[in-house]
């Protein structure tokens, strides 16, 4: 049964230029204060991604985003040295962020599901860190499969590469 909370929630799944400027700029602080990315491309990567998936409170606030974008070719060829994979002609999820009150509703879920169901004979891959239990169930969820995994420089942290056609290890 829905929450109150989730029945005042309408998705929206849209190219760049079909959202107003105001909406994405909602989507883009929205990704910024989740501090999972970092933030020098944000701004382009959305006028550029392939389909953004958003959700509105009652107040016509964005409370959640999930993106579907063209990866940059450097950083695309950087996850295909270290992996062996070849993600050419993939599209990248991501910048999967949701207001606080509303991570334990059905609205990253709903937002994923949506991207990939108008999506249809798309490719599409995305890296989680293996210790987010959260993103990884709702990829799980979505038909994603573990294709590689790898282990961040910076960070330290072991990251998968999930994607939504079977690969192998």
């Amino acid at each position: 049964m829905e929450s109150s909370l989730q029945k005042t929630v309408t998705y929206h799944f849209k190219k760049p230029d079909e959202i107003s400027s105001q909406i994405l700029g909602q989507i883009q602080l929205l990704i910024e204060k989740g501090g999972e990315v970092g933030s020098a491309f944000i701004k382009e990567n959305l006028e550029n991604a392939f389909l953004i998936g958003y959700a509105l409170d009652q107040e016509g606030l964005v409370v959640g985003t999930v993106t579907l974008k063209h990866p940059k070719e450097a950083y695309r060829i950087k996850i295909e040295a270290i992996t062996g994979l070849d993600l050419s002609g993939y599209l990248e999820r991501g910048y999967t962020s949701v207001e606080t009150e509303f991570r334990n509703s059905d609205v990253p879920h709903r937002l994923i599901k949506g991207l990939i169901d108008r999506s249809r004979g798309q490719k599409i891959y995305v890296t989680i860190r293996m210790d987010n239990t959260f993103a990884l169930e709702l990829t799980y969820k979505n038909n994603m499969v573990l294709a590689a995994q790898v282990i961040n420089e910076r960070t330290g942290h072991k990251r998968g590469v999930f994607t939504n056609k079977e690969s192998r290890l």
